[in-house]
Protein backbone atom coordinates (compact mmCIF):
# COMPACT_ATOMS: atom_id res chain seq x y z
CA UNK A 1 0.00 0.00 0.00
CA UNK A 2 1.32 3.29 -0.83
CA UNK A 3 1.87 5.87 1.73
CA UNK A 4 -0.22 8.21 -0.26
CA UNK A 5 -3.33 5.88 0.00
CA UNK A 6 -3.14 5.51 3.81
CA UNK A 7 -2.71 8.99 4.31
CA UNK A 8 -5.50 10.00 2.54
CA UNK A 9 -8.08 7.22 4.80
CA UNK A 10 -6.86 9.17 7.45
CA UNK A 11 -10.34 11.55 7.67
CA UNK A 12 -9.61 15.22 8.67
CA UNK A 13 -11.47 16.64 12.06
CA UNK A 14 -12.03 19.42 13.14
CA UNK A 15 -10.48 19.77 17.15
CA UNK A 16 -13.00 19.14 20.15
CA UNK A 17 -13.87 21.82 22.07
CA UNK A 18 -12.64 22.79 25.46
CA UNK A 19 -15.07 20.55 27.41
CA UNK A 20 -15.23 17.93 24.29
CA UNK A 21 -13.39 14.81 24.55
CA UNK A 22 -12.52 12.58 21.66
CA UNK A 23 -11.21 9.17 22.96
CA UNK A 24 -9.78 6.48 20.40
CA UNK A 25 -8.48 3.43 20.55
CA UNK A 26 -7.51 0.03 18.76
CA UNK A 27 -7.94 -3.61 19.63
CA UNK A 28 -4.64 -5.54 19.19
CA UNK A 29 -6.24 -8.21 18.54
CA UNK A 30 -7.51 -7.22 15.04
CA UNK A 31 -4.43 -5.92 13.67
CA UNK A 32 -3.21 -9.35 12.50
CA UNK A 33 -1.47 -7.95 8.69
CA UNK A 34 2.16 -8.71 8.93
CA UNK A 35 2.41 -6.15 5.96
CA UNK A 36 0.43 -3.79 8.37
CA UNK A 37 2.39 -3.98 10.56
CA UNK A 38 5.38 -3.20 8.84
CA UNK A 39 3.69 0.04 7.60
CA UNK A 40 3.18 1.13 10.63
CA UNK A 41 6.79 0.84 11.81
CA UNK A 42 7.80 3.55 9.12
CA UNK A 43 5.54 5.93 10.49
CA UNK A 44 7.61 5.60 13.26
CA UNK A 45 11.01 7.93 13.70
CA UNK A 46 14.33 6.02 14.53
CA UNK A 47 14.03 6.31 18.39
CA UNK A 48 10.75 5.25 18.44
CA UNK A 49 11.96 2.54 16.29
CA UNK A 50 14.72 1.52 18.56
CA UNK A 51 12.48 1.94 21.82
CA UNK A 52 10.22 -0.52 20.11
CA UNK A 53 12.11 -3.37 18.56
CA UNK A 54 15.27 -2.97 21.37
CA UNK A 55 12.19 -3.79 24.03
CA UNK A 56 13.35 -6.95 25.83
CA UNK A 57 9.78 -8.72 25.80
CA UNK A 58 8.05 -10.89 23.87
CA UNK A 59 6.65 -9.80 20.55
CA UNK A 60 2.65 -9.30 21.92
CA UNK A 61 4.36 -6.33 23.63
CA UNK A 62 6.73 -5.10 20.99
CA UNK A 63 3.34 -5.48 18.69
CA UNK A 64 1.19 -3.25 21.71
CA UNK A 65 4.10 -0.92 21.53
CA UNK A 66 3.68 -0.57 17.99
CA UNK A 67 0.94 0.11 18.21
CA UNK A 68 0.16 2.43 20.43
CA UNK A 69 2.96 4.63 18.77
CA UNK A 70 1.00 4.53 15.32
CA UNK A 71 -2.58 5.45 17.15
CA UNK A 72 -0.72 8.40 18.07
CA UNK A 73 0.81 9.70 15.63
CA UNK A 74 -1.83 8.62 13.15
CA UNK A 75 -4.65 10.20 15.51
CA UNK A 76 -2.47 13.73 16.01
CA UNK A 77 -2.36 13.92 12.37
CA UNK A 78 -6.41 13.86 11.75
CA UNK A 79 -6.20 16.96 13.47
CA UNK A 80 -3.77 18.87 12.52
CA UNK A 81 -5.34 20.28 9.74
CA UNK A 82 -5.14 22.80 6.74
CA UNK A 83 -8.20 24.38 6.38
CA UNK A 84 -10.03 20.70 7.13
CA UNK A 85 -8.47 19.28 3.61
CA UNK A 86 -5.13 17.68 4.59
CA UNK A 87 -3.84 15.63 6.96
CA UNK A 88 -0.35 16.17 7.96
CA UNK A 89 2.26 13.10 7.41
CA UNK A 90 2.46 11.15 10.73
CA UNK A 91 5.78 11.07 9.93
CA UNK A 92 6.60 14.52 10.51
CA UNK A 93 5.46 14.86 13.99
CA UNK A 94 7.62 15.63 16.79
CA UNK A 95 7.20 14.73 20.48
CA UNK A 96 9.25 16.37 23.11
CA UNK A 97 6.81 15.91 26.51
CA UNK A 98 3.10 15.45 27.29
CA UNK A 99 1.79 18.57 26.64
CA UNK A 100 -2.54 19.82 26.79
CA UNK A 101 -4.37 22.95 24.98
CA UNK A 102 -6.25 25.09 27.21
CA UNK A 103 -7.08 22.66 30.10
CA UNK A 104 -4.97 19.12 31.80
CA UNK A 105 -6.93 16.10 30.42
CA UNK A 106 -5.95 12.55 32.23
CA UNK A 107 -6.69 9.50 30.62
CA UNK A 108 -6.31 5.59 31.67
CA UNK A 109 -7.11 2.41 30.35
CA UNK A 110 -7.60 -0.80 33.02
CA UNK A 111 -8.38 -3.92 32.08
CA UNK A 112 -11.65 -5.29 33.64
CA UNK A 113 -11.27 -9.06 34.07
CA UNK A 114 -7.51 -8.65 35.39
CA UNK A 115 -7.38 -10.73 38.18
CA UNK A 116 -5.89 -9.82 41.52
CA UNK A 117 -2.34 -12.07 42.85
CA UNK A 118 -2.90 -10.41 46.43
CA UNK A 119 -5.92 -9.59 48.57
CA UNK A 120 -7.72 -6.59 47.56
CA UNK A 121 -8.03 -5.03 50.41
CA UNK A 122 -4.56 -5.71 51.36
CA UNK A 123 -3.80 -3.46 48.02
CA UNK A 124 -6.03 -0.72 49.29
CA UNK A 125 -4.61 -0.59 52.14
CA UNK A 126 -1.27 0.09 50.55
CA UNK A 127 -2.10 2.13 47.73
CA UNK A 128 -5.43 4.04 48.71
CA UNK A 129 -6.37 6.55 51.10
CA UNK A 130 -8.59 5.61 54.51
CA UNK A 131 -11.75 6.73 52.99
CA UNK A 132 -11.48 4.30 49.82
CA UNK A 133 -10.26 1.05 52.00
CA UNK A 134 -13.64 2.01 54.01
CA UNK A 135 -15.97 1.84 50.90
CA UNK A 136 -14.37 -1.30 49.42
CA UNK A 137 -14.55 -2.97 52.70
CA UNK A 138 -18.40 -2.25 52.70
CA UNK A 139 -18.27 -4.18 49.60
CA UNK A 140 -19.55 -8.04 50.50
CA UNK A 141 -19.42 -9.40 47.08
CA UNK A 142 -15.65 -10.15 46.18
CA UNK A 143 -15.98 -9.91 43.00
CA UNK A 144 -17.75 -6.17 42.93
CA UNK A 145 -15.24 -5.42 45.29
CA UNK A 146 -12.59 -6.17 42.72
CA UNK A 147 -14.42 -4.29 40.02
CA UNK A 148 -14.66 -1.31 41.91
CA UNK A 149 -10.70 -1.32 43.23
CA UNK A 150 -10.15 -1.22 39.66
CA UNK A 151 -12.37 1.43 38.60
CA UNK A 152 -11.18 3.52 41.84
CA UNK A 153 -7.12 2.78 40.19
CA UNK A 154 -8.50 3.95 36.60
CA UNK A 155 -9.82 6.96 37.75
CA UNK A 156 -6.69 7.70 40.27
CA UNK A 157 -4.04 6.77 36.99
CA UNK A 158 -6.25 9.75 34.95
CA UNK A 159 -6.21 12.45 37.50
CA UNK A 160 -1.97 11.71 37.59
CA UNK A 161 -1.60 11.76 34.03
CA UNK A 162 -3.77 15.06 34.25
CA UNK A 163 -1.44 16.93 36.56
CA UNK A 164 1.46 15.69 34.38
CA UNK A 165 3.22 13.85 37.55
CA UNK A 166 3.99 9.92 38.21
CA UNK A 167 2.81 7.95 40.72
CA UNK A 168 5.83 8.33 43.08
CA UNK A 169 5.25 12.36 42.60
CA UNK A 170 1.47 12.16 43.71
CA UNK A 171 1.21 9.08 45.88
CA UNK A 172 -2.62 7.60 45.85
CA UNK A 173 -3.00 7.43 49.34
CA UNK A 174 -2.67 11.09 49.50
CA UNK A 175 -6.38 11.76 47.68
CA UNK A 176 -9.68 10.41 47.10
CA UNK A 177 -11.81 9.85 44.29
CA UNK A 178 -15.54 9.61 45.70
CA UNK A 179 -18.95 8.89 44.00
CA UNK A 180 -22.21 10.49 44.64
CA UNK A 181 -25.34 9.23 44.85
CA UNK A 182 -26.07 10.79 41.38
CA UNK A 183 -23.34 8.63 40.22
CA UNK A 184 -20.64 11.31 39.49
CA UNK A 185 -16.80 10.97 40.61
CA UNK A 186 -15.02 13.70 42.35
CA UNK A 187 -11.65 14.21 43.87
CA UNK A 188 -10.82 15.13 47.67
CA UNK A 189 -8.06 15.14 49.52
CA UNK A 190 -4.77 16.71 49.68
CA UNK A 191 -3.58 16.01 46.56
CA UNK A 192 -1.72 19.16 44.49
CA UNK A 193 -4.40 20.63 42.47
CA UNK A 194 -4.74 23.44 39.64
CA UNK A 195 -7.36 26.07 39.73
CA UNK A 196 -10.63 25.42 39.30
CA UNK A 197 -13.18 22.11 39.40
CA UNK A 198 -11.66 18.84 38.17
CA UNK A 199 -14.19 16.46 36.16
CA UNK A 200 -14.10 12.44 36.21
CA UNK A 201 -15.71 10.24 33.52
CA UNK A 202 -15.76 6.32 33.84
CA UNK A 203 -16.52 4.11 30.66
CA UNK A 204 -16.80 0.45 29.93
CA UNK A 205 -15.83 -0.08 27.04
CA UNK A 206 -17.79 -3.19 25.77
CA UNK A 207 -15.99 -4.48 22.92
CA UNK A 208 -12.80 -4.15 24.73
CA UNK A 209 -13.74 -5.25 28.30
CA UNK A 210 -11.76 -2.24 29.56
CA UNK A 211 -12.38 0.74 32.06
CA UNK A 212 -11.85 4.13 30.50
CA UNK A 213 -11.13 6.99 33.54
CA UNK A 214 -10.78 10.63 31.87
CA UNK A 215 -10.11 13.49 33.70
CA UNK A 216 -10.30 16.95 32.97
CA UNK A 217 -9.49 20.21 34.92
CA UNK A 218 -11.78 23.25 34.85
CA UNK A 219 -9.93 26.63 34.54
CA UNK A 220 -12.91 29.16 35.71
CA UNK A 221 -16.13 29.21 37.11
CA UNK A 222 -18.17 28.95 33.89
CA UNK A 223 -16.54 26.00 33.23
CA UNK A 224 -16.75 24.22 36.18
CA UNK A 225 -20.64 23.66 35.84
CA UNK A 226 -19.90 22.57 32.17
CA UNK A 227 -20.72 18.94 31.12
CA UNK A 228 -17.55 16.93 29.55
CA UNK A 229 -18.64 15.76 26.28
CA UNK A 230 -17.17 12.18 25.62
CA UNK A 231 -16.93 10.85 21.80
CA UNK A 232 -15.54 7.28 21.48
CA UNK A 233 -13.63 5.95 17.78
CA UNK A 234 -12.57 2.52 17.44
CA UNK A 235 -9.86 2.36 14.79
CA UNK A 236 -7.68 0.38 12.62
CA UNK A 237 -4.97 2.91 11.35
CA UNK A 238 -5.08 3.25 7.40
CA UNK A 239 -7.90 0.57 7.44
CA UNK A 240 -11.19 1.44 9.16
CA UNK A 241 -12.61 3.81 11.43
CA UNK A 242 -15.99 3.23 14.13
CA UNK A 243 -17.77 5.61 15.58
CA UNK A 244 -18.34 3.74 19.09
CA UNK A 245 -22.42 4.01 20.34
CA UNK A 246 -21.96 0.38 22.78
CA UNK A 247 -19.97 2.08 25.37
CA UNK A 248 -21.10 2.91 29.05
CA UNK A 249 -20.98 5.95 30.98
CA UNK A 250 -20.73 4.84 34.98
Amino acid sequence: MRTGVMLSSLIPLQLPSRMQIHLWYILPNEVKSESLLKHYSQFLSQSEKDSVFGMQSDELKKKNALLARTLVRTTVARYQTNNNETVVDPRSLKFKKNVYVNVPVGIDVEDKTRKMRHDVLSLAKRFYSSEEVKFLSSIADTEAQRKEFIKIWTLKEAYVKALGKGFSASPFNTFSITRSEAGSYSLCGKAEERVGEWKFRLLDLAASSHYAAICIGGEDEEEAGAPMNVIVHRTIPFVEDELICDWKLL
